[in-house]
């Protein structure tokens, strides 16, 4: 019988990248807006949902948020498709320790896995396929960016999935996330926070309290949601 869900912040936190993509930000907003920016930098924008994102990049160029909202419905099902032409066939890299706590998780019956997260579902399926992982067989539900701008409403999407689809009570529901932001978020909420923050003086801004954790790696997180 299913009773915990634990939940991922999943890019950057169990997946990355192999090298620098913010192009495809780029072709995306030339697609949806009609006009293009070379500069984007997507790592200045750390922990920030897609809709945060986009908001905060455009709103740099000038636009509203009437006019940045007119066309970000657009603007999502165009980065989808620029994420696969910039980077579709380039390597994507687990985070250490990711492979290992994901079976382990899988292979209790008591848990789920689920996804909360700032980013679109086709993107993340994309990052597990380059990896050699198939995402479906780890995640069995989620909230993703498309949901909301906000983190803290993205969470407790997921979180209410998980007391749908399972009959999860969100006091047996973990979130771990890569970022302070994701971190501040999920407690927010009410829901238990595992954050891994590698950077000490970032962590030591964070105030976890309760059933929270600041820890330095993926690998130091298992004992708090296993």
């Amino acid at each position: 019988m299913v009773e915990k869900a634990v939940l991922f912040d999943v890019q950057e936190t169990l997946i990355r990248e192999a090298k620098e993509v913010s192009q495809y930000y780029s072709e995306a907003i030339r697609n949806a807006y009609g006009f293009s920016i070379d500069d984007i930098r997507l790592a200045d924008y750390e922990g920030y949902t897609v809709q945060e994102t986009l908001a905060a990049i455009l709103a740099k160029q000038g636009l509203t948020r009437g006019e940045i909202y007119e066309k970000q419905e657009l603007f999502l099902e165009e980065l989808g498709y620029a994420h696969y032409n910039v980077a579709g066939h380039d390597r994507a890299v687990l985070v250490d320790g990711a492979q290992d706590i994901l079976n382990r998780l899988n292979k209790k019956n008591d848990v789920v896995i689920g996804v909360a997260t700032g980013q679109l579902e086709r993107i993340l399926r994309n990052l597990f396929d380059r990896a050699g992982l198939n995402y479906g067989n780890y995640f069995k539900f989620g909230a993703y960016g498309n949901v909301s701008e906000s983190m803290p409403k993205i969470i407790d999407a997921a979180i209410h999935r998980a007391s749908e689809d399972y009959g999860i009570d969100r006091r047996h529901v973990s979130f771990v996330c890569g970022s302070g932001r994701s971190f501040t978020a999920a407690q927010s909420v009410g829901v238990n926070a595992v954050g891994i923050i590698a950077d000490r003086d970032l962590g030591a801004g964070l105030n976890p309290g309760g059933a929270d954790h600041i820890v330095g790696s993926l690998k130091e997180c298992g004992r708090f949601i296993i």
